[in-house]
């Protein structure tokens, strides 16, 4: 019989609009040599039959797990755990790590820590990691570390591994599914549509989104804007009362918790996202990675975890001129459009199939339980 591999997170059930929850998705999906078993509700199982089930859980729950959820995380890992190896993925905090630390040494399993998210901060790295083997998302999270433990002066430093997350293949909206959400919008089906897929409490970001919307409004006034985003926190929906107001809202336009995000990608004409603080946040945010897969262009920021990318167009953050000369080169410049394209779906081919990722780490598994 293959190994089993617990994945310790939050509860993995549907919504997936949660980068998090479709990482551990994706990876244990896609694994070929061990047998996952994900954390779900005791009402909700998972989502395939040949995923092994932990029903942990009370309820779904918000964007982070209550104190008593995690409670029943540490009840569950203490005394119903046997797999033979535990893959944490989390956005690392001194208290949970401290206590995955703590569990590791007590149950004597070899652990696999991704970084779900960056930390608010890099201080004390010692108390966030704990993973025999760590995997960050991206470069700039695994170097962000490294610094941190070298001015500390920390000379026990764990091992770091770097692990594209993945997004799976699937079929480009329908027609109708398309017109649907225009519909909702009220954005005429022959109007270009530009989305900026974030969280409005990202306010450098936001803003410069919102400093190009006149300009581009004046080069073309056909086109529409469209500010997607998630009620995390009340300031979000605060901010966006705020924005309604001073905003043309013949042209631009507000959708929380979308409908169906795959045809909102779908039918844009440039996905923006020039976020720099990804906090709370996966470091390459699946709405990026399936705008990439649906042939969407990608306008992003040439720092922090997003510097991985590749096929993006870029631009230095805080800089709404360089945002709208790319706005205006994906309306008018089919060329430069379609390489762009072209080129973000072979990084997508390349390096974010979840089949590439999940045997990424089946590999640090098997060096984990000897098996290499």
């Amino acid at each position: 019989m293959m190994p089993q591999v617990l994945f310790v997170s939050k509860p993995v059930v549907p919504p997936f609009n949660d980068g998090s929850k479709c990482l551990v998705r994706d990876i244990a999906s896609a694994l070929r040599s061990y047998a996952p078993r994900v954390m779900v509700t005791r009402e909700t199982g998972t989502w395939a039959p040949e995923i092994l089930e932990a029903k942990v859980y009370a309820g779904v729950g918000g964007y982070s797990p209550a104190l008593m959820e995690n409670a029943r995380v540490l009840a569950w890992l203490l005394t119903r755990s046997s797999d033979a190896l535990w893959h944490f993925l989390f956005a690392p905090n001194p208290r949970t790590s401290q206590t995955g630390k703590w569990l590791k040494r007590i149950r004597r399993v070899p652990v696999v820590q991704t970084i779900a998210s960056p930390p608010r901060s890099f201080l004390e790295p010692q108390r966030l990691l704990f993973g025999d083997v760590v995997a960050a998302q991206s470069h700039w999270t695994k170097n962000e570390f490294l610094r941190a433990y070298a001015d500390a002066g920390i000379p026990d430093v764990p091992q770091i591994e770097v692990i594209a997350p993945a997004v799976p293949d699937f079929a480009r909206p329908s027609t109708d599914r398309v017109m649907a959400i225009r519909d909702r919008l009220q954005v005429p089906a022959d109007a270009p549509l530009f989305l900026y897929p974030g969280d409005l409490e990202v306010a450098s970001a936001r803003e410069s989104v919102e400093s190009m919307i006149k300009p581009l409004l004046s080069e073309a006034s056909n086109a529409h804007l469209v500010f997607a985003y998630r009620r995390k926190t009340e300031r979000a929906q605060e901010i966006a009362v705020q924005m309604q107001a001073r905003l043309p809202s013949q042209s631009v336009h507000f959708m929380s918790d979308v409908p169906d995000m795959h045809a909102l990608i779908a039918t844009s004409q440039l996905l923006l996202f020039p976020v720099v603080d990804l906090y709370g946040k996966v470091d390459l945010p699946i709405v990026v990675l399936e705008a990439m897969h649906l042939g969407v262009p990608v306008v992003t920021v040439d720092q922090g975890p997003l510097a991985d990318l590749a096929g993006v167009w870029r631009v230095s953050p805080g800089d709404p001129r360089a945002l709208l000369r790319t706005a205006l080169l994906a309306l008018w410049d089919e060329p430069a459009r379609m390489a762009c394209i072209a080129a973000q779906r072979e990084a997508i081919e390349r390096q974010h199939r979840p089949v590439q990722v999940a045997g990424r780490y089946e590999k640090l598994y098997d060096r984990l339980l000897g098996r290499a």
